[in-house]
């Protein structure tokens, strides 16, 4: 029994293997792009514009997060509106094998200043993610009458204006236009509160409540927050682009409140839940919403002037928390829960089907992921958190350490998920063999 799950349209699911192939393949993505880290060692904290630093977190926000939410996009939305993504069973594999490709072959490019790898890389990225873009938009659209399907839908065309730049930026860096690092903040807004952070607002509306058993998100929230974010980013874009100062304050105070109230109604709505076992799933959503609330406070601080974010120390301690802190504690807090689900489902479903069902027990979620793995994996992105934000402010031996810390971190992650596959697929055997 799933607590919330009464109105959820699990018959509209697409094949186990399309999201859950990108869930598999992004944590080792991203456990590269620490590597690298480790490996390129001080040089990397120099500027924000080192190739091997861009490379590096790409593979995270690209290989990692972006892959991850473009198979929870295809999984989650027909599950709560009942909205399937047209095309699922091939827009799925198709999108991740251009994320995944591209975003190894534009790390590799930007590492070894390889312009053409980095512009294959780019064509890749820009393939996948139209492709995801289109169908996303499409299904966004007939289920905009649903607050999770509204906030997707915003996110997915936010996603539109971050490839878009994107793909010109690694244009610029294969040497085939000029590159406009001024653009590069907007980019960086649009990834991390539009497409990043309305994604997770839609996600959280749902999965908060039914897996960590906490009371309903308000329907103001749901309604108004995702819309005041993405009007936000829209406001201080034009503010940004036009210098105008005071229209860009605005937009800014709106986006970046939007994504901090989000943040607090989720941990207000954690510390009143109804299941008061802990759970590493909670803790990864808790570190990332107080990472949410730090960093919009570290923006505050620098828009009334008490921390420079021009400099290469704070806005690289800012990248940390938004995207380590928040981003990628989110989502493994999301896949420790959405993995063994899926698992589970399909087994029930399996069952179900079989004449010796009624004779078959299978592994239920706890059994499927035993809870030891992840609360020792959460101690290691723990330390993947601090030693990267001590990276972005000391350099040196230390972005060394934060990348390998990384490596570990999200490798771990991939195993832990290997091994619910693993066991789901034993059970998978015993049912088809009892039939």
């Amino acid at each position: 029994m799933i607590p919330g799950g009464g109105d959820l349209r699990f018959d509209r699911m697409p094949p186990r293997w399309v999201p859950l192939r990108a869930f598999l393949a992004a944590p080792v993505l991203g456990g590269f792009g620490g590597l690298m880290l480790g490996i390129v060692g001080g040089s990397a904290a120099e500027s924000r514009y080192v190739g091997e630093l861009i490379g590096a977190l790409h593979l995270v926000t690209l290989g990692f997060l972006t892959l991850v939410m473009v198979g929870a996009v295809v999984q989650v939305l027909p599950v709560v509106t009942g909205v399937p993504v047209p095309g699922a069973s091939w827009v799925g594999p198709a999108s991740q094998l251009g994320v995944a490709g591209g975003s190894l072959a534009m790390a590799g490019g930007l590492a070894g200043r390889w312009g053409p790898v980095i512009g294959a890389g780019g064509i890749l990225v820009g393939a996948g993610l139209t492709v995801f873009a289109a169908a996303g938009i499409v299904a966004a659209w007939q289920a905009r009458r649903n607050p999770t399907g509204r906030a997707m839908g915003l996110a997915v065309v936010s996603l539109v204006v971050v490839a878009t730049l994107g793909v010109a930026f690694l244009a610029g860096h294969a040497g085939w236009t000029t590159l406009r690092r001024d653009l590069t903040d907007v980019h960086l807004a649009w990834a991390l509160i539009g497409w990043l952070g309305l994604l997770v607002m839609g996600v959280s509306f749902q999965v908060v409540p039914m897996f960590q058993v906490t009371p309903q998100y308000p329907q103001r929230v749901q309604h108004w927050i995702p819309a005041a974010g993405f009007l936000g980013l829209v406001v201080w874009t034009f503010g940004r682009v036009g210098r105008w100062s005071p229209v860009a304050a605005v937009g800014a105070v709106v986006a970046v409140g939007a994504v901090a109230i989000h943040a607090g109604v989720t941990l207000w709505l954690q510390a009143h839940r109804r299941r008061k076992l802990r759970d590493v799933t909670t803790d990864d959503w808790r570190l990332g919403m107080a990472s949410v609330i730090v960093a919009a406070l570290l923006v505050g601080a620098a828009g009334v002037g008490l921390v420079d974010l021009g400099r290469t120390g704070p806005a690289l301690a800012l990248g940390v928390l938004v995207v380590f802190g928040a981003g990628v504690s989110v989502v493994e807090g999301m896949l420790y829960k959405i993995v063994p689900f899926l698992s589970w489902l399909h087994l029930q479903n399996l069952v179900s089907r079989r004449e010796a069902g009624a004779a078959m027990r299978i592994r239920n979620m706890r059994q499927l992921l035993p809870a030891s793995g992840p609360r020792r994996q959460f101690v290691a992105h723990l330390v993947a958190v601090v030693t990267s934000l001590v990276a972005a402010v000391a350099g040196g031996v230390w972005v060394r350490i934060a990348g390998f810390a990384l490596a570990v971190d999200l490798w771990w992650l991939a195993w832990e998920l290997a091994g619910v596959v693993r066991r789901s697929n034993q059970d998978r055997r015993e049912v088809l063999g009892a039939s």
